[in-house]
């Protein structure tokens, strides 16, 4: 008798989506506290084009950006970050070989309340309600009670003015109404009064049937979750509305000002390959031109003649001079680059192979670099660039240059790493080290053209395409 086993063979596509999926939970799994996911994943869920919408407080999403900025260190993944509103963050994750993505939105917020337009309700306030249920695709992620999903649900089809005849919107509703009559009854709160979860209980009876969001569903989940995070244990005497922070003036500014004059900055550590891959770039791109960031200051006299008299005189080098008159240099630069970025055609996209805020950093090649304190004051008025950070390990930086320490080089990576998330309105690119200067220029192309929009723009397409899952 001969026998065979057949094994069942693996999709790559599918086994990298998993590999995406495992690495946000791991990354949610190092964030202090649990976290809320906003929409539920069905089964047809399609990672490239949908997203993840997750509730977390603002210092749960600075462990999960560190925790994300720690495994592109690793080798493990490619990561995106952009923000363009104080409330919403996106990340998104791609394999090494970035033929998979998967985006997730991090909100610190729920604002969606349209009887309530310039207030929101704190992600503190709803992670105090959570059960103990959680994802089955992503372990992680958890859930809120039936009864204020429903309500979250309702005032953000209302606040969005989705169509209710929409399959996807249906499905939601018919699962957030589902849940809550079979909630079991010994997890009702005791607290709240009888006939307010009856109305919502008649909300739920009605709602399937619906074709739009009736004022009176609006006033009736408004009451009923306002009251029911007020009773919630961690929410005694805390307000449960706040104000909603919106994005600074200047930042508005900055905005209006580059809207369609995008500029990339590769930012690394000496040795980590940012000239090279800029070189790369633009021999395979034509509507790029690469740039020395320096000479925006070097080309200037007064420079050149200060600089060579202190080498003469104290026999210190360009790159001394140059952290210890950081300041100046810096507004320099900043000035140059404004004038740049304006007067620019809008079809050329400026690659730089370091960001003018860098400059900021002093001692860079010792073992303890620090940001010049004016950088508190200075780094506003800078033009915002897509920051793409090249990361290696110390022992591969050797081979190439040896002139930074394991630990100035670790601590050069961090200040960069946060000085570019400081950047309102925010866009990094982590990249782990490849293999050359050639695949790394490969995959920034890859990357970046199909997300090439303003930052704002991107995030109002994304929410107009989200499908509702």
């Amino acid at each position: 008798m001969q026998s065979a086993s057949r094994q069942t063979p693996v999709n790559p596509l599918q086994h990298s989506a998993n590999i995406l999926f495992a690495s946000l939970n791991s990354l949610l799994r190092g964030v202090d506290g649990r976290v809320i996911l906003l929409r539920p994943l069905h089964q047809d869920f399609d990672h490239q084009c949908n997203d993840i919408d997750v509730l977390l407080s603002q210092a749960q999403r600075q462990q999960l950006l560190r925790a994300a900025f720690a495994k592109c260190l690793g080798r493990e993944i490619h990561c995106r970050i952009q923000q363009g509103s104080p409330s919403k963050t996106r990340l998104v994750l791609w394999t090494l070989d970035a033929s998979q993505k998967l985006m997730i939105d991090l909100w610190t917020n729920f604002d969606q309340l349209p009887l309530h337009r310039h207030h929101c309700i704190p992600a503190d306030r709803l992670l105090n309600a959570l059960t103990e249920s959680a994802n089955d695709k992503i372990p992680a992620l958890h859930h809120l009670p039936p009864d204020i999903d429903l309500c979250l649900l309702i005032q953000h089809l209302s606040r969005k003015r989705k169509v209710l005849t929409k399959p996807g919107v249906r499905y939601r509703i018919a699962l957030a109404c589902d849940k809550l009559k079979s909630w079991p009854r010994e997890s009702v709160p005791q607290h709240l009064p009888h006939d307010l979860l009856h109305s919502l209980q008649n909300v739920a009876n009605r709602l399937p049937q619906a074709i739009v969001i009736t004022p009176n569903f609006i006033a009736i989940t408004d009451e009923y979750l306002l009251s029911r995070l007020a009773n919630v244990p961690g929410n005694r005497g805390l307000p449960i509305l706040e104000r909603r922070k919106r994005k600074s003036l200047l930042t508005g500014i900055r905005i209006a000002v580059l809207r369609g004059r995008s500029t990339i900055a590769f930012i690394g550590s000496d040795g980590a390959g940012k000239s090279s891959v800029v070189s790369a770039i633009a021999e395979q791109e034509n509507d790029v031109t690469p740039f020395v960031a320096k000479k925006w200051y070097r080309r200037s006299l007064m420079y050149q003649l200060v600089s060579g008299v202190a080498k003469r005189l104290l026999g210190t080098d360009r790159d001394q001079f140059d952290s210890f008159v950081s300041i100046p240099i810096t507004l320099r630069a900043l000035t140059a680059s404004w004038l740049h970025t304006i007067i620019r055609s809008k079809r050329q996209t400026p690659i730089l192979d370091r960001s003018v805020a860098t400059f900021l950093i002093k001692d860079r090649k010792t073992d303890l670099p620090c940001i010049s304190p004016a950088a508190t004051w200075i780094e506003p008025f800078i033009p915002p660039v897509t920051s793409v950070l090249l990361t290696l390990p110390h022992s591969e930086l050797m081979y190439r240059k040896n002139e930074m320490s394991a630990p100035g080089h670790e601590t050069y990576q961090r200040l960069l790493f946060e000085q570019a998330l400081r950047q309102q309105p925010t866009d990094i690119m982590l990249l782990a080290s490849l293999a050359s200067a050639q695949s790394t220029a490969n995959l920034v192309a890859r990357l970046l053209r199909p997300d090439s929009m303003p930052i704002d723009a991107s995030l109002e397409m994304s929410q107009s395409r989200k499908a509702a899952a």
